[in-house]
């Protein structure tokens, strides 16, 4: 007995038999098993008679023919004439069977949230669920001309043939991702998994479409891009109102500078004058004068040009010595400190240590944070306010702790100390230690933090070596 269910194409998708010989016939065309009976196979289904005798494969055989119900699919029963004598009961359970497996493997495909569909080994359609059906606009009348790589979008049919044969060489791919282009035209995203079932010579392909989860992900980046935007021309905004607040500290500073320089100069002038009464004025006298007034006048000039280079942006980052760097900070506000009367100590392990970053930025952090230590000892009136800075160097940090005796910050006020905008400063801008952490982290890959430390307040900046760097140069 031999059952063969066959398509609209003539291409047999299932085979029943006893002969083993009878299960290799699965994907062949009738006109390729039938060589010799294929035009009396063909003229008899067209007239649909009940039976009839063939002579095939040095047998005589009983011919029936069945067109399944709302399909274009049939069956076709060859009975040997000496074995089937009880074709009619044999014939009823096989096909009882058979239909009955078909409407269960055909249920479970189209319950199936995806698309399923099986492809011979050129990726042509024998089946496909009503869910590919409907994803890609097609009938499975029409699938059976169609293949994988004829409904792929032009710049992924290469893709898609390469694919078939690396799924029948390695025997599974797991989401191959590609275009897929329906009936009318419309492209859509779809993810793929294949695998190759030897046995049958066939590819079991699982398709999602994953168009509005690109969709998504396209959005997504986008808007990551424009918050990214406003994220930096909020850090330009908040850097350009920092420098403008740090230039008007430093115009202070500046003031301060100048003063004793010019009231110098101005006695200077008055003593001129009473000289200017006496008959005979030395040239060493003019020369000592003239010496003086020139050593003054350098000494604003070069004020001038330091509050000028820290200004300057820095474009580039460049290798600078932490320790002079520091020390020149404190050089653009020491008037201000001798004023207020507040020491400044710097203890330095190693006066040579670099670091690599933005030095004029570095500078502006320095000078935030020692700025607002003097703030604070002025605020809380102490009559020796002291301003530590130690500088250490551990097998794997750097470390710049900058401490005083301000007496602290408050413990509702510790953490949100560098949030932008947040001062608990009268006239502040809550700009300066904000942009300070955004220097260091973010422009230079170290750590700022702050804690309350015995009398006042410690700021501690912290850069990681470089690893596997006998020089400890900083990241």
């Amino acid at each position: 007995m031999l059952i063969l269910f066959v398509n609209k194409n003539e291409q047999i998708i299932v085979s029943y038999g006893k002969n083993q010989n009878h299960l290799t016939l699965k994907n062949k065309y009738l006109k390729d098993v039938f060589v010799d009976n294929y035009d009396e196979i063909s003229i008899f289904m067209k007239i649909k008679k009940d039976k009839k005798n063939i002579y095939w494969n040095k047998k005589r055989y009983e011919l029936r023919y069945e067109k399944l119900e709302d399909s274009s699919d049939f069956i076709l029963y060859f009975s040997h004439l000496l074995e089937e004598k009880d074709f009619s009961l044999k014939n009823t359970k096989v096909k009882e069977t058979t239909l009955r497996k078909t409407d269960e493997f055909q249920a479970a495909f189209d319950l199936a949230a995806n698309g399923i569909s099986i492809l011979d080994s050129n990726g042509m359609f024998l089946y496909a669920n009503d869910f590919f059906q409907k994803m890609m606009a097609y009938s499975m009348e029409e699938l059976y001309e169609e293949s994988c790589i004829s409904l792929s979008s032009d710049e992924y049919k290469e893709k898609s043939k390469a694919a078939i044969l690396k799924v029948i060489q390695e025997g599974s791919i797991i989401n191959f991702k590609k275009v897929c282009v329906t009936k009318y035209g419309l492209h859509i995203n779809a993810s793929m998994s294949l695998r190759y079932i030897k046995s049958q010579n066939e590819i079991i392909m699982i398709t999602s479409d994953i168009t509005d989860d690109i969709k998504y992900q396209v959005n997504l980046e986008k808007q990551i891009e424009i918050e990214l935007e406003k994220h930096e021309k909020q850090c330009k905004l908040m850097s350009h109102q920092s420098r403008l607040a740090s230039m008007g500290e430093m115009i202070e500073s500046i003031a301060h500078q100048w003063r004793q320089p010019l009231n110098a100069l101005g006695l200077l002038v008055q003593s001129l004058r009473h000289l200017s009464s006496f008959e005979k004025i030395s040239q060493e006298t003019l020369n000592k004068l003239e010496q003086e007034m020139m050593s003054k006048i350098h000494y604003m000039s070069q004020t001038i040009d330091d509050f000028n280079d820290f200004f300057q942006a820095s474009k580039e980052k460049k290798h600078f010595n932490i320790f002079n760097t520091i020390h020149d900070s404190l050089g653009l506000i020491n008037a201000q400190l001798e004023v207020n009367q507040i020491e400044v100590v710097i203890n330095c392990q190693n006066k040579k240590n670099e670091l690599l970053g933005f030095v004029n930025e570095f500078r502006q952090v320095i000078i935030n944070i020692v700025h607002n230590a003097m703030i604070a000892i002025v605020n809380t009136k102490r009559k020796r306010g002291l301003i530590y800075i130690e500088l250490l160097v551990t097998s794997s940090h750097t470390i710049i702790n900058i401490c005083d005796n301000g007496g602290g910050i408050q413990g509702k006020n510790l953490n949100k100390i560098f949030n932008p905008y947040y001062t608990t400063k009268e006239n502040g801008t809550g700009i300066g230690l904000h942009m300070s952490k955004v220097i260091i982290e973010e422009h230079m890959n170290g750590i700022l933090s702050v804690e309350n430390y015995q009398k006042g307040s410690k700021f501690s900046i912290a850069f990681k070596h470089k690893e596997n760097n006998k020089n400890a140069e900083l990241i």
